[in-house]
């Protein structure tokens, strides 16, 4: 009689299959989880800030603003932290490492050449088409320096949450998955999305947000951090909200140095909703996109994530 032998790989179970891939818990799920942290986490601050600390966030002035964005960061930073202590890894790989030369020269070149430069270059292209005038000043001796620090810290928060939240482990994990461009495009579209809630926005906006989210993800995969992008996402703001006094997402906010005034058509001039409603953003960003990678295609891709596991 002849005995068969036996296998040596056993069948894999189809459930372990589902949650399980050789590396352990797989990307989809460890994203469901730190998701699932995050709004656990707001929603507790949300319910402590109501019923005990009895604070409002209503109002546009900086000094207002800013605890309840810094609190939305320490959130993300903390899910961050939870998430890199279960899977064992330094969080700087996440996009933001703090034991670095580069942090302070990278970001500082973000805000000036990719942030408020671009935007600067942006608006006196509308003024030589009579669709823009930069106005008057509007403030005056001490409040100058007050609004333009008060802003520039405000921003910076809102820079380092939007870019830390959506391209630092969610964009990392994702990739893991299915690869580091469709992990960008993806998430970048969640942005896009998540701007449908402003209420100054037009479609023009909302694509504008997403062509940020992808110029973002080149400066990540190039150089391996998040701090450029946070610098031109900060130097952006600033300088629409506080230096020129733009609307931004249909907002004007108080404190800001100049009173600009606009005219021409809204597809144009950005309308009510500010430069990021423009056309001419859209094609702004594409350059940048291009010009960036010609000025850093030498450099060393980072080793991100590229095995597909999902």
């Amino acid at each position: 009689m002849e005995i068969q032998p036996s296998s040596s790989n056993p069948q894999p179970d189809p459930i372990q299959e589902i949650f399980f891939n050789r590396q352990g818990l797989r990307p989809g799920w460890r994203v469901l989880i730190a998701v699932a942290f995050y709004f656990a986490l707001n929603a507790g601050w949300i319910v402590l800030s109501r019923n005990f600390l009895k604070q409002s966030f209503q109002g546009l002035s900086p000094a207002v603003l800013i605890p309840g964005e810094a609190v939305q960061l320490l959130l993300v930073v903390l899910v961050t932290w939870i998430m890199s202590r279960i899977e064992h890894r330094n969080m700087g790989e996440y996009g933001l490492p703090l034991k670095s030369s580069r942090l302070l020269p990278l970001f500082a070149r973000g805000t000036i050449l990719w942030g408020f430069l671009p935007l600067s270059l942006l608006l006196l292209l509308l003024r030589t088409l009579h669709l823009f005038y930069f106005g008057t000043l509007v403030l005056h001796g001490g409040q100058v320096w007050y609004f333009a620090g008060m802003w520039g810290v405000f921003f910076t928060v809102v820079g380092l949450t939007e870019e830390y939240s959506v391209r630092g482990y969610l964009l990392y994990t994702l990739a893991e998955g299915i690869g580091f461009w469709p992990a960008a495009t993806v998430l970048a579209a969640l942005f896009g999305m998540l701007h449908t809630f402003n209420r100054g926005e037009t479609r023009i906006g909302i694509i504008m947000t997403v062509f940020f989210a992808m110029f973002a993800a080149v400066t990540l995969r190039y150089l391996g951090s998040l701090w450029l992008a946070v610098g031109a996402h900060a130097g952006w703001d600033w300088g629409q909200s506080y230096f020129y006094g733009v609307n931004d997402s249909g907002i004007q906010v108080p404190g800001h140095l100049l009173n600009p005034r606009i005219q021409g058509p809204d597809w144009l001039n950005g309308g009510s909703v500010g430069p990021e409603g423009s056309i001419l953003t859209l094609a702004l960003l594409v350059v940048m996109a291009f010009l960036f990678v010609l000025i850093y295609k030498r450099s060393r891709e980072p080793v991100l994530v590229v095995t597909k596991s999902f």
